[in-house]
């Protein structure tokens, strides 16, 4: 069963399929969604988003940009139940 992504209180959320998706932004950007994003690695911290709801975890380890509490960075995460973000 996917994980859905809610971004920026949009009405549909987005359906992240674990077995087909990078990461959160992968996601994301595969349905015409796009984000900031500069390094796609957790180094320049460029695509940072709020984490509203919900849980992600980083497969490679944490990154190493500078994560606040409550934010994520979606270039090197995934959802482990459904998220809701919000941009900046």
């Amino acid at each position: 069963m996917p994980h859905l992504i809610h971004v920026d209180e949009e009405l549909k959320p987005v359906a992240y399929e674990e077995a087909d998706e990078l990461n959160v932004l992968d996601c994301l950007e595969k349905r015409g969604l796009e984000l900031h994003s500069h390094c796609r690695a957790g180094i320049c911290g460029t695509c940072r988003v709020k984490l509203l709801r919900g849980v992600v975890k980083y497969p490679a380890g944490p990154p190493l940009a500078y994560v606040r509490e409550g934010e994520i960075l979606p270039c090197c995460c995934e959802p482990v139940t459904d998220i809701e973000i919000k941009t900046y």
